[in-house]
């Protein structure tokens, strides 16, 4: 049973990282793509790629919490069959609306295949695991956004379709992993006859404190180098915000493939408060260094190493308090949950703009440290309730 479990994990892992390496190296040049095929303008072209990344958040909150009704295997070939679809459907588009509506479906069927991903780990994995694998989960993941911008920008030399054919061919390979080797996962409320029922999602406390904690750390971290660079921009001009996104891209990348792996297994429910804590001190240390980093390119690179420290614990840490609250037969419905608070990293730039247009630049790192402690704050009033009050109550007695 452990073999064939771990030869899942290892499946999922990999197509984990194959598809985020195809999003990786077309997410980023869908504004060139749209600006040049279908001559759009800046404003446009905000609007449709805001319009696509929020419809596909929406839909996958919904389409996330039917799957814990259906075999988490059918449902996760779904959601590649349809990223696949997608990506060979834009080039042989010739209207944006559809180009658009398309882009929204491969971001849909993208956020379900996580969600669906991490249920299916939280239903089969044992707790000692569970950090382990989520981690190197969020590795894969970032490697693959490692290699996909510089893979996309290679393509584009030669066709501006051809991004979009190899990322379809990335969803090739997970097809027939996750078809070969990932093992049929019944819906757990069908075993133990528990109702699917999530409406109560919305009478779950936890549940609403972690995921406005989700949103807030997101705000946070979820954007922050779209956040440098608008404040480079408005401090001094496009070589510094060149420059500054230049040494914080890889040093953010090396720390979180070097460091996350180690650092997440770590995090576990019985230490999440005070692991949280330090995530947030780390968070608000590196914010420091942004505002008086100036332009001094070493202490950038100071700062995001040191922020990225804060990341590489809130990422697994928001994934165990979900799991740890998530009652059986709706670890899927309470995930997708958990991808409302994805917003708040697409409200991120638009935040900036604001505050850099009315506000001083510093109180832009200023107003991000208070959002810090807001998103520990909320958590630990997620902790007062549910699974954590009453694992403190035994403890107590």
């Amino acid at each position: 049973m452990l073999k064939i479990k771990n030869t899942s994990t290892a499946a999922l892992l990999v197509a984990s990282l194959l598809l985020t390496v195809g999003r990786g190296m077309t997410l980023p040049f869908m504004t060139i793509y749209l600006t040049r095929q279908f001559a759009m303008d800046v404003h446009q072209v905000g609007i449709a790629m805001s319009g696509a990344l929020t419809t596909g958040v929406l839909f996958s909150l919904f389409f996330g919490m039917l799957a814990d009704k259906f075999d988490k295997r059918r449902y996760m070939l779904g959601a590649l069959t349809l990223f696949f679809s997608g990506f060979i459907a834009i080039p042989l588009l010739n209207h944006p609306l559809a180009v658009v509506a398309f882009f929204s479906v491969i971001n849909c069927a993208y956020s379900v295949f996580s969600t669906v991903l991490k249920s299916y780990f939280a239903d089969t994995l044992a707790v000692y695991e569970k950090p382990r694998v989520f981690s190197l989960n969020y590795t894969f993941i970032n490697v693959g956004w490692t290699l996909g911008p510089p893979l996309g920008t290679w393509l584009l030399m030669y066709s501006l379709n051809l991004p979009f054919w190899i990322a379809a061919l990335s969803a090739v390979p997970p097809l027939w992993l996750v078809g070969r080797y990932v093992q049929p996962l019944a819906p757990v409320n069908q075993n133990a006859h528990i109702a699917w029922s999530p409406a109560s999602l919305l009478r779950d406390n936890a549940l609403r404190w972690f995921t406005l904690s989700t949103f807030l750390g997101q705000l946070v971290f979820g954007a922050f180098v779209t956040c440098l660079s608008q404040y480079a921009l408005a401090i001094g001009d496009a070589r510094l915000a060149q420059q500054i996104v230049a040494v914080v891209l890889p040093v953010n990348a090396v720390v979180v493939v070097l460091l996350q792996y180690q650092v997440g297994k770590r995090v576990r429910p019985d230490n999440l408060q005070r692991l949280m804590l330090y995530g947030s001190l780390f968070f608000a240390t590196g914010l420091l260094g942004f505002m008086v980093a100036g332009n001094n390119l070493w202490l950038w690179g100071l700062a995001a190493a040191v922020f990225t420290l804060g990341e590489l614990i809130y990422a697994p840490g928001e994934y165990m308090l979900l799991d740890h609250i998530a009652p059986p037969g709706l670890k899927a419905s309470y995930f997708s949950a958990q991808t409302l608070g994805t917003l708040g990293g697409a409200l991120n730039p638009l935040l900036t703009g604001y505050v850099l247009t009315w506000l001083p630049p510093w109180t832009l790192f200023a107003l991000l440290i208070v959002v810090t402690g807001c998103a520990y704050g909320t958590m630990l009033m997620g902790m007062r309730c549910g699974p954590f009050a009453a694992a403190r109550a035994s403890e107590e007695r």
